[in-house]
């Protein structure tokens, strides 16, 4: 089994995209012409991709790695196959999963011989799995922490990091403390009996509008977030999806979200996404055969 790496958002881009390119020869398309469409696919994803990880990522693009290609769909003529050799078709559609780091995070001992981990951007890979899991063509994924919520976008042709915005436990915290005027350790404490269900019907009662006025920030930097939802191609709002480092209140599960005329659903994740199903188990390992040949032609496009 491959051992696959999960980095932050902070360190490492993972973006899952297609490119369709035409069907050159004459006739079914030959293993030949695989190796030949591949990694003209590879080069264009790197090529319009590597702008965009160098200014996310805060490096110049020769401070980019390309630390890993992965096959993840193929469609001739539009309809999806798992071996498109022999068949014949106008033109070809290569999904990929491209990952780029910034130069010096892996660690790798040229000398040792042993195989070298997968790397994905672990919120962009479980923000693509759990729309195959859910078979959802569209959907919004926020990976919740003590400072900062992450925005993930979950559409047809691509899946990627969004935006981002001040909002996570920190200021859950601070507002049960200039509440009761109470340390944060002990906010902390009122605040987890108030998820746990810990307290009196009264109190809650209380509690909820503590929290309820902290979420208003959330509400707030999602909605700048996604200020330009229509120029995304988004007609409306997709489900919401939070993957939150530390407990949120159940009834915000389930709830309605209101982002200016937009309407939507919040949904707390209450179950792990094992990433490592993207490499090691199928349906996602179908491609292997061609992975391997993409990790050959990576070396080409790095010094």
């Amino acid at each position: 089994m491959t051992k696959v790496l999960g980095l932050d958002s902070d360190s490492a881009i993972t973006v899952f995209s297609s490119v369709v390119i035409p069907h050159e020869s004459k006739g079914e398309i030959s293993e030949a012409d695989l190796e030949n469409y591949l990694s003209k696919v590879v080069w264009k994803s790197f090529d319009v991709l590597r702008n965009e990880a160098a200014e996310r990522l805060g490096v110049s693009e020769v401070d980019l790695i390309l630390a890993g290609v992965r096959v993840v769909g193929i469609k001739v003529d539009g309809h999806e196959v798992l071996n498109p050799h022999g068949f014949s078709g106008k033109t070809i559609e290569i999904s990929l999963s491209i990952t780029m780091v910034k130069r010096g995070v892996l660690n790798i001992n040229p000398n040792k011989q042993e195989e070298l981990p997968e790397v994905l951007e672990l919120s962009s890979a479980e923000s693509y799995l759990l729309s195959k899991s859910l078979a959802a063509s569209h959907l919004l994924y926020l990976d919740i922490k003590d400072e900062i919520t992450k925005v993930f976008l979950v559409t047809p042709t691509r899946t990627s990091y969004l935006n981002e915005f001040n909002w996570g436990l920190k200021d859950v915290i601070s507002a049960y403390t200039e509440e009761f005027g109470v340390l944060h350790e002990t906010a902390r404490e009122i605040y987890e009996k108030f998820v746990a269900q810990d307290i009196s019907p009264i109190a809650t009662e209380k509690m909820k509008k503590v929290f309820q006025s902290s979420f208003k920030k959330f509400t707030d930097g999602l909605t700048l977030s996604l200020r330009n939802l229509s120029g995304l191609g988004l007609k409306k709002l997709p489900p919401v999806y939070l993957k939150s480092s530390f407990s949120l209140p159940q009834e915000i599960n389930g709830k309605a979200l209101a982002l200016g005329k937009k309407r939507g659903k919040l949904h707390i994740l209450e179950q792990e996404i094992n990433i490592s199903d993207l490499v090691n188990n199928p349906p996602y390992n179908v491609y292997d055969w061609l992975n391997q040949l993409a990790k050959r032609r990576i070396k080409w496009l790095m010094p």
